[in-house]
């Protein structure tokens, strides 16, 4: 059976069973990763994951279960283990969306070219090899290449439910990581370097490979600074890898269970003054695009920051009606899991500056071109202390490689005192469209 089939069935059980609130999440994901090692491909991953996910809204209350089997006995199965589900849970004020009004096709949001479909391992393997090649090739004193892996993703998602929901999209890309490893003097040090695009271009191998061993030359003889507070510039790598793990503060449901600081803060200056950020859900080729959230509820524009004052929380349907709001259309779902609160792509528009001259507005400051973990980060609290690698920067000069060095502050505190904001974005695909960063008011230590 299919997976219109499928879902057409469990809204039939549905009317049978004369239970109107019922939706139904049916996705299914293609992988396909090839490793290469020492000239050879060392491993090839193929997988393939789909599944069904069935909530029942019943009394007020909410249940869901889940099936990976598209068969007749198995999807009543998943629909009478959700309507029971539902019989035990706490009741929640739950009112599935209606249809939404007419949407573009979600085709025009550039998520998908059929092209990267036909593409197969012989493709895939060479693309690994020779970035392999160009990275070892690129500097003598690279040592190994330990990771170099390629993949191609594809999948789709729908959502349908008894009040006439009805949307489907689909996804794919090509990617590829690449480090490598160089020694000098008894020092090593590693580069890294990724790509992701929805456009097959081989020659970015040999781009790829030469990147990585570059930035591994680059922090050869790299050592850490004094401590203290130094002007940071976190480069378009690293800004959205830093804030993004503070993101979930701006979630409803996450205010709803004490798990924000910034619970009853709407409408408070939490950022300085130039700073925005805003949820864009149709931006074109954006990862987390959509013009239909995962309970069917159409998606907007919304303005998390607006000049520096807190605008709105992200809402579903069940955090919006406890805090007496509209869903915002922020529902995210897996086929076995419940709803959760998901950003669409979070856009802080850019600066004037490119990233030297972020750099020069400072006579001296430090550029993070690398971060090294998140364990000591805690998105609760927004408390920020990280490993980083980079350069000291001196008017506009980088001077020396800099590691060992960790960065302490507060989240909360860095929004408040970013000066400047560069004007690129990473290429890669990200849903954190955030520009290079300079920020005072951190503190460092070797």
């Amino acid at each position: 059976m299919d997976a219109g089939a499928a879902t057409e069935l469990v809204l039939a059980l549905a009317r049978e069973h004369r239970l109107p609130d019922v939706d139904v999440l049916v996705t299914r994901e293609e992988r396909l990763t090839l490793r290469v090692n020492r000239g050879r491909v060392e491993k090839v991953d193929q997988s393939t994951a789909q599944g069904l996910g069935v909530r029942v809204v019943q009394e007020g209350r909410s249940g869901v279960a889940f099936t990976e089997r598209f068969e007749p006995g198995a999807l009543e199965k998943a629909f009478l283990a959700a309507r029971e589900n539902a019989q035990l849970q706490d009741p929640t004020d739950v009112l599935l969306a209606d249809p939404p009004p007419p949407v573009p096709d979600p085709e025009g949001l550039g998520l998908y070219t059929p092209a990267l479909d036909a593409l197969g391992a012989a493709e895939l393997a060479a693309f690994a090899l020779e970035a392999e090649a160009a990275a070892r090739e690129a500097d003598p004193r690279v040592t190994a290449v330990p990771h170099l892996a390629v993949s191609r993703d594809s999948g789709w998602y729908e959502v349908a439910s008894t009040h006439g929901v009805k949307y489907r999209q689909r996804a794919n890309s090509v990617g590829a990581y690449c480090q490598s490893l160089l020694e000098e003097r008894g020092q090593r040090k590693s580069g890294n370097a990724s790509w992701a695009r929805r456009e097959w271009r081989p020659e970015a191998a040999r781009e790829l490979g030469r990147l990585a061993t570059a930035r591994g030359a680059d922090l050869l003889g790299a050592r850490p600074l004094p401590g203290g507070k130094l002007p940071v510039v976190f480069d378009e790598y690293c800004a959205p890898g830093l804030l993004g793990m503070y993101f979930g503060a701006f979630s409803g449901e996450a205010a709803q269970k004490g798990q924000s600081r910034l619970k009853g803060r709407l409408g408070e200056q939490i950022a300085a003054e130039a700073v925005t950020l805003v949820d864009e859900p149709h931006r074109i080729g954006g990862p987390g695009s959509r013009y239909v959230d995962a309970e069917g509820v159409p998606t907007r524009t919304l303005p998390l920051i607006e000049r520096g004052r807190f605008a709105h929380f992200l809402y579903h349907i069940e955090s919006a009606r406890k805090d007496g709001k509209a869903s915002t259309g922020h529902a995210g779902r897996g086929y076995s899991s419940g709803i959760t609160t998901r950003s669409h792509n979070l856009v802080m528009p850019p600066g004037p500056h490119s990233l030297d001259e972020l750099t020069a507005l400072e006579p001296r400051c430090l550029l993070v071109t690398e971060l090294e973990g998140g364990a000591g980060c805690n998105p609760l609290s927004g408390d920020i202390s990280i490993g980083v690698q980079g350069f000291l920067v001196e008017q506009g000069r980088r001077v020396q490689p800099v590691d060992a060095m960790t960065i302490a502050g507060n989240v909360f505190d860095l929004l408040r005192d970013i000066r400047a904001q560069g004007r690129e974005y990473q290429p890669n695909l990200s849903r954190l469209f955030i520009p290079p960063l300079l920020v005072q008011g951190l503190s460092l230590s070797g």
